[in-house]
């Protein structure tokens, strides 16, 4: 505690703010409160959990009592209708943001509290929200909700902050089908996801996100030999309105699929002989791209391409915060949308195609080439009304006098 309590201080200093993973909808089967509840069954602790007298699709046997636990039997699931259950809750909410002073809180399983029931879960996730909120006001509350976009949409009604964009991450996600290998219209396809994005979520803060400790890393599908398309992932994460979070070696091209531990091996900050030991588990121990020690003074490395990324979305705050229009273009392999936000606004041009490309602007309310990013050696430029993308580019655009 008093490592991390240095940690904040420092993290704030630097106005920087940090979250800590929570989990409520279970505990471990090595808990006090389990071992009571397992052990007592007339103790107060046996209704911190959900029992069954018999067997039952999602329970685990103990001590001639069966208890919910719908992801391992190491895990016995709470039971969040307890108002006991809830108080200890609270404190533990009250711990973190008052006492220690942590910023807010990164929701484990949200769509698990009650399995099943979609309602329940936003009954809950709003006493939650609202809890935290009325300790510290500001604390910023992200929720974990593997779901669809419809179904994100209606968690979104809870009083919780944001919610993680599963349907643009992994293989299966937006980013992959846009930067698909066959795909002759990535920028029709990329409008389109905006589009969708800003009708479901007009109100709530997207958590845009590739990769994390449960899927597969982002190389998986942009191809260990292929930087460019990496960078490009990175580049159209990092231009997606809201919240946007990294899942540490994204940024430098790590790998990691199959086995959990698979995907949670050490950072390579240096050479792979002074690199944490990888977890307990790992069945492959690899790294497909340099180190960030080699990256850092790579002027186009994956590394450094991030940074630029990050860079111009903090130089342009309407990139993050801003509402989204899509306006129409012939070349489907482009897409150009104006994020607004307060007093100010910036036209997006994206080529996530493989080939450069020309656009005539015509008469442009948009003039000046304020900033890009680009995956290789080409400029993008602006010269008497077209606009010239290489492949894998991105520009913005501002007004001019």
């Amino acid at each position: 505690m008093e490592d991390f309590r240095a940690l904040l201080a420092a993290a704030h200093q630097r106005g920087i703010r940090i979250i800590l993973d929570l989990p409520v909808n279970h505990t471990s089967d090595r808990h006090p409160w389990f071992l009571r509840a397992a052990e007592e069954p007339d103790s107060p602790y046996r209704d911190y959990y959900v029992w069954s007298d018999g067997p039952a699709d999602g329970y685990t046997e103990k001590n001639g009592a069966w208890y919910e636990s719908r992801f391992v039997d190491s895990m016995p699931d709470l039971n969040l209708d307890n108002p006991a259950v809830r108080q200890e809750i609270e404190d533990i909410l009250r711990f973190w943001l008052e006492d220690v002073g942590a910023d807010g809180f990164r929701l484990d399983a949200v769509t698990s509290y009650y399995t099943g029931d979609r309602n329940r879960n936003v009954e809950f996730l709003t006493w939650l929200g609202d809890t935290a909120h009325a300790i510290a006001p500001e604390c910023y509350l992200v929720g974990e909700a593997w779901d669809n976009l419809s179904a994100i949409q209606v968690y979104a009604q809870s009083s919780i902050d944001s919610f993680f964009l599963f349907p643009m991450s992994q293989s299966e996600g937006w980013i992959a089908k846009v930067l698909g290998i066959r795909n002759s219209r990535p920028g029709a396809m990329l409008g389109q996801y905006l589009t969708e994005l800003q009708e479901a979520l007009p109100s709530s803060i997207p958590a845009p996100f590739l990769e994390n400790h449960d899927t597969g890393r982002t190389v998986g599908f942009t191809g260990r030999d292929d930087p460019a398309r990496t960078k490009m992932a990175g580049g159209l994460l990092c231009m997606m309105p809201g919240s946007v979070f990294i899942y540490y070696g994204q940024e430098i091209g790590m790998v990691g699929s199959g086995d959990d531990p698979n995907k949670r091996i050490g950072m390579l900050w240096s050479s792979q002989e002074d690199t944490t030991s990888p977890p307990p588990g790992v069945t492959k121990l690899e790294y497909a791209y340099p180190s960030v020690a080699d990256q850092e003074a790579d002027p186009g490395s994956i590394l450094n391409y991030y940074k630029a990324a990050l860079t111009l979305r903090a130089r342009f705050p309407a990139i993050a915060r801003g509402r989204t229009e899509v306006l129409p273009t012939e070349d489907e392999r482009l897409c150009l949308a104006v994020r607004s936000w307060e007093d100010s606004d910036v036209l997006l041009a994206v080529n996530p195609s493989r080939e450069a490309a020309a656009y005539n602007l015509g008469d442009p309310a948009y003039n000046v080439l304020a900033a890009s990013l680009v995956t290789g050696a080409e400029p993008v430029t602006l010269e008497g009304g077209t606009l010239t993308l290489p492949a894998y580019s991105i520009a913005i655009l501002t007004r001019g006098e």
